[in-house]
């Protein structure tokens, strides 16, 4: 596990995101409020907006889809972050789906700095896959994870050897696809970058993004027509 981390590290320090940049306390600073309220009045009236297309589209709770790597065959490319919860209650704790837009709406400019936003996601028909960033790219083989709705990215170095895997939650929708792995799985990148860094910001995510339970982020992607 310790060298997946490592090559996803690399991969960040290529897509040269500075500790400046990639602030997570101003990622998350005042979703908390607007969940708040969120959550108040979603028990008043049916939810409208942004977070309902977002959740209509793809899903905000995770598991609901059945997916096989033969579904995502084909290339797709970065068109917003995405974020999931594991079950109805932690989506609904959280703020509901308006709650989840709003996580991703202040992720977005962030993804964008780390040219995270010219990602190229190809699936080919022998569940190899490449993530082209714009410095440098992952590539593996995917397999169906025990967990429905969850893939196993097996990630290689040089095209050949094992280096490690993690799962995640996949959920495709017409053209639409969103990718999202476990944030308490990336807490040991996070204090990774942090101690290189120094940055206190960074060592301060971990409560912020263990506040909420059961999240997931990662990807939402359109497939190249």
């Amino acid at each position: 596990m310790k060298t997946i981390y490592s090559v996803l590290l690399a991969l960040i320090c290529a897509c040269t995101v500075s500790a400046q940049s990639f602030d997570l306390k101003d990622v998350l600073k005042g979703i908390g409020g607007s969940s708040q309220s969120s959550e108040s009045s979603e028990s008043g009236k049916s939810g409208s907006g942004l977070g309902d297309v977002l959740g209509s589209v793809i899903g905000n709770v995770l598991g609901t889809s059945k997916i096989t790597p033969a579904d995502l065959t084909g290339t797709w490319n970065y068109s917003a972050p995405a974020v999931a919860f594991k079950s109805d209650d932690l989506l609904k704790k959280a703020g509901g789906a308006a709650a989840s837009a709003t996580i991703e709406s202040k992720i977005a400019p962030y993804y964008k700095r780390a040219g995270l936003d010219k990602m190229v996601f190809t699936v080919n028909a022998d569940s190899t896959f490449t993530m082209k960033f714009n410095r440098g790219s992952l590539s593996g083989t995917l397999a169906q994870s025990d967990q429905e709705g969850f893939m196993k990215f097996q990630f290689k170095a040089m095209g050949k050897m094992n280096v490690g895997s993690l799962n995640a939650a996949v959920t495709k929708a017409g053209n639409q696809l969103s990718i999202t792995f476990d944030i308490s799985k990336l807490m040991s990148l996070v204090n990774t970058i942090a101690s290189i860094s120094g940055n206190s910001t960074l060592k301060g995510a971990n409560s912020l993004l263990q506040s909420y339970d059961g999240m997931q982020a990662g990807f939402r992607l359109k497939k190249v027509q």
